[in-house]
Parts: C-alpha cells; sequence; structure tokens
C-alpha cells in the first residue's frame, strides 16, 4: 500500500516543514549516514518513537512525501517506503488524496478499551513460553526471539496474503492435507533437492512451526525413559518438550569450540541414546555454525551407536553457502530435517516443515494428525507466494545487512559494559553473553532478569537455554533490539552495583 500524497488541506493539524529544511513538529528526527541502518527504517523508527513519546498526537497529519524527502536530504522513495513501514505496523494511515495521518496507539492493536497486562513479579518457568509473547508490545524485548515489526513490513507479504486469500471456495470448506499443501512441499523438495540430494515431495511434511515440528518428532521417536543427546546450552523450548516426554537428556557441552565430540562419543557408548538434537546452523542461543570436522564427526556417532539425528535448521537462510548440513552429507537417511518461516517471512504465519526418511513419513503423519488434524492451507499458500517472489530475496538480503550491523554495534557496546560473549557469532539474530562470574543467592542471570522487568526489560536469562545449572551468569540478546539506551543503562548499572 503507498502512501498517499499529503498535500492536499482537510483541515487537520499538519506537522510544518521549514522551507530551508527540518521538520519543527518531527524534533530530532535525523538520518544517520553513518549508522547502517537503511534510511526508510531510521524515519519509520523516529516518527514511531516520537509517536510512542506523545510528541506528535494522533490524527496529525504527517508532511507531504515530498517535503519530508527535501527536509532530510533523502530521495521521495525513502520516505514512501518509510510511511508504508509506518502504515504497516499500523503506527500510521494512509488516505488517498490527503496524506498520511497519525493513528491512535490503541487503533488496530486490540479492543479501544484493552488495558496492558499486568508486568509478572519474576521470570517463572512459563516466562519465554507464555509470559513474554503475550507481554511481547508493552517490554523492550532484548532477550525475545522475533524481529521488530518495522523489519518486517514489507509490501510483497502483503501482496502475498492477497493471493493467498483467493484460496476455491471448495477448499475452504475442507481441512487440506495430512502433508501439507502440494504446491509449497514441491517447491521445497527442489530446494532441497539441491543441497541433500533427491528430495520427494513426499518427504515432507508441513507443521505449524518449527515447535510444533519438533513435538511431532519426538511424540514419533521417543517412549517415556530413553535416552535423548542435546546441545547444551541449546534451544529453550526443546530441553521443556523432551521432559515433558519423559525422556533423560544427555547434555553435550555446545560452547566457542564447538560440540563436544569427546563428551558426545562417551555419552552415546554409556547410554545408548534413541535421538540427538543438533543446530548445525547459526545455533540458538550462541549463533555459530558447526565445522565440517565436527558435523562428519555426529554422524560418524550416530552410525557407531544407532541413533537418529534431529537437525534443527530455521536459520539455513541466514547462513552461508558452504556452512555445515548434517541432512546434506546424510541425504535424509538417518537425520531429520527441520526448517521454518517464522525467522525469514513472518512468525504469524506459523508455517515449518519436516523433511525425513520415507519410513517416517506415515508414523509423523499419524502423530500430526492425532495431535492437531491439519495445517493451515492459506498459510501455506501464502509461504509458497512469498518463496517465489524476488522482494522476498531482496529482504533477506537487506534482513542480513541490518543484522550484521546490529551485531557489531552491540559488540562494541557489551565490551563497554564488561560483558563477554560466551561465543564469537557466526551471523544471525542473537548474541549470548555475561560476565564470567559464579551465579550466588543474591545474583544470578535470573534474579537480575527479575529486575529487569520492574524496567519494562525482557531479559533471557542463560539457565533457560542449559540442560544443567550455569557456571556463570550470562543471558541471550536479540541484536535487533540491542541499540534501546534502556537496555544498556540497566545493564551498567548490574555492573557497578555488583562490582562484575
Amino acid at each position: 500500500m503507498r502512501a498517499a500524497p499529503a498535500d492536499a488541506q482537510d483541515g487537520q493539524e499538519a506537522i510544518p516543514v521549514d522551507a530551508a529544511g527540518g521538520c519543527p513538529g518531527l524534533p530530532g528526527l535525523v538520518v544517520d549516514r553513518q549508522s547502517g541502518v537503511r534510511f526508510p527504517e531510521q524515519i519509520s523508527r523516529g516518527i514511531t518513537a516520537l509517536v510512542e513519546q506523545g510528541r506528535v498526537r494522533a490524527g496529525t497529519r504527517l508532511p507531504s512525501v515530498r517535503d519530508l524527502a527535501r527536509a532530510l536530504g533523502v530521495s521521495t522513495f525513502t520516505v514512501v517506503e518509510a510511511y508504508d513501514q509506518l502504515v504497516a505496523t499500523r503506527t500510521a494511515s494512509a488516505r488517498r488524496g490527503s496524506g498520511t495521518f497519525v493513528m491512535h496507539l490503541g487503533a488496530g492493536r486490540g479492543a479501544p478499551d484493552a488495558q496492558p497486562q499486568p508486568i509478572p513479579a519474576t521470570v517463572g518457568e512459563n516466562w519465554l513460553s507464555f509470559e513474554l509473547f503475550a507481554q511481547q508490545r508493552n517490554l523492550s524485548a532484548a532477550g525475545c526471539g522475533w524481529l521488530p515489526a518495522e523489519w518486517c513490513g514489507e509490501s510483497y507479504l502483503t501482496e502475498a496474503l492477497r493471493q493467498a486469500a483467493r484460496i476455491p471456495n471448495e477448499r475452504l470448506a475442507g481441512y487440506g492435507t495430512p502433508l501439507g499443501f502440494l504446491p509449497l512441499r514441491q517447491r521445497l523438495a527442489l530446494r532441497l533437492s539441491e543441497q541433500l540430494g533427491h528430495t520427494a515431495a513426499e518427504q515432507i511434511i508441513l507443521t505449524s512451526g518449527a515447535t510444533h515440528a519438533l513435538d511431532l518428532v519426538i511424540r514419533t521417536l521417543l517412549s517415556p525413559g530413553d535416552a535423548v543427546l542435546v546441545e547444551s546450552p541449546g534451544y529453550c523450548n526443546l530441553i521443556p518438550l523432551l521432559r515433558e516426554r519423559g525422556c533423560r537428556l544427555l547434555a553435550v557441552p555446545r560452547t566457542a569450540r564447538g560440540l563436544s565430540i569427546d563428551a558426545l562419543n562417551l555419552l552415546a557408548a554409556e547410554h545408548r541414546p534413541k535421538a540427538m538434537f543438533v543446530t548445525t546452523a547459526l545455533q540458538n542461543p550462541l549463533s555459530t555454525t558447526l565445522s565440517q570436522v565436527d558435523a562428519h564427526c555426529v554422524l560418524a556417532a550416530a552410525e557407531r551407536y544407532d541413533f537418529m539425528v534431529v537437525e534443527d535448521d530455521i536459520f539455513r537462510d541466514f547462513c552461508a553457502a558452504g556452512d555445515a548440513s548434517l541432512a546434506a552429507l546424510d541425504g535424509l537417511k538417518r537425520v531429520l530435517k527441520i526448517g521454518s518461516f517464522s525467522k525469514s517471512v513472518s512468525p504469524s504465519l506459523r508455517v515449518g516443515y519436516v523433511a525425513c526418511p520415507q519410513h517416517l513419513v506415515q508414523p509423523l503423519v499419524r502423530a500430526k494428525m492425532l495431535c492437531g488434524l491439519t495445517t493451515s492451507e492459506v498459510n501455506e499458500r501464502c509461504v509458497h507466494e512469498v518463496l517465489g517472489s524476488g522482494g522476498h530475496r531482496r529482504y533477506l538480503e537487506r534482513l542480513h545487512t541490518k543484522l550484521t550491523a546490529a551485531r557489531e554495534r552491540f559488540l562494541g557496546t557489551l565490551e563497554s559494559l564488561g560483558l563477554a560473549p560466551l561465543a564469537t557469532p557466526a551471523g544471525g539474530m542473537f548474541v549470548s553473553a555475561g560476565w564470567p562470574v559464579r551465579p550466588t543467592v543474591v545474583a544470578s542471570a535470573r534474579l537480575i532478569a527479575d529486575e529487569a522487568l520492574k524496567a519494562r526489560i525482557a531479559l533471557a536469562p542463560g539457565d533457560f537455554f542449559e540442560v544443567g545449572t550455569p557456571e556463570t551468569i550470562w543471558f541471550r540478546f536479540n541484536v535487533a533490539y540491542s541499540d534501546d539506551p534502556r537496555l544498556h543503562a540497566f545493564l551498567r548499572d548490574v555492573r557497578t552495583r555488583f562490582g562484575f
């Protein structure tokens, strides 16, 4: 949706623009040509901040595209894209023939009279799985796992949704197919065949995201009491899923040096596990990638001790072409590959998949149907449209640039705060870092996260990601939210008070 021209007068309050340049009604709105952040992003963020601070009132007409471009010294295309982002995030609305207007903060974001949910007093066990998701609009989401809304307001995604909504009536009247929307599975099969060798669409089962895929795999492969190898630290949702199933977790250390292959072999020899769960590329929370040598060692251990390998591969779109892939090395014989489009397309669409050996297709589909029947064909159609879009490829390139710039800035900030990264990130969204001190009854990551809540900052303490008790105080940070001065001030205060 393109922002409408703002030249017409309709009696609404309008923001003035000086003839000599500058916007008195948008104080502090500038573009920083050295920051590495795209100009449209800077403009939309700046205006959003002014609205949230109450310095620009609801109903105010923003400057015309031409006037704001002249005032900021940017192209009109830049301002159009910024206004598009404001419209996409419902910070503003475009009225054809009248202009672009600031919306009330509550408009389009829930019930008009809805009150923010109270912030919990402590970071409980349900924090990442429920409370943080419910609070995401009311907190600085420094520890979250999603991108800011303004990073994702792409016009091609809106068009893909329109195309997906043209689903035939007879399809709306049914449940869809157990494996998922065939054209999307065919598209994925072509992509995977380039990486893994021949992969059939019938080897791919569409799911409601990666966590749903993990749940189906756990239900299919594992029984209560089974031993399972997991990385520590590792994906925070996987650990409770396995514990709910009654599995015995065998923690394989994942450090800056990679996966501990010695520990893997010792644990496998002693406990004879049924499966191993591993994120090869841009692992959450460390954002590191296994070497080709370690990847080969994992598969060699799986062959020697006869266990399946589940590769959580949701960050593959953010990886370099030559990064290790267990599924590629194995060819879907002993490896199941889990993918998702929550990071690369949209988390709200909830589309993921499992690519697996042929003999596991029917058991996985049975688990899928027992748990919740089929998945949303409308959402799967939308992802299918997106993957065929040139706009999506360009979006991923821009996203990579944004994340790289944000990550480099945050790594510099960490040094000034006395925080040390647990590992050097290879890319992606996350940096895990902390103070190299042992937790105590008065100073631990969980207690510091509780304090952060009072400052309306959501931190993700390291114990959410480890099988045992962390030896140091550390957190997972999302670099897309890492420029927040409130976060920096809070961490600086913690360091001073505890003498870290």
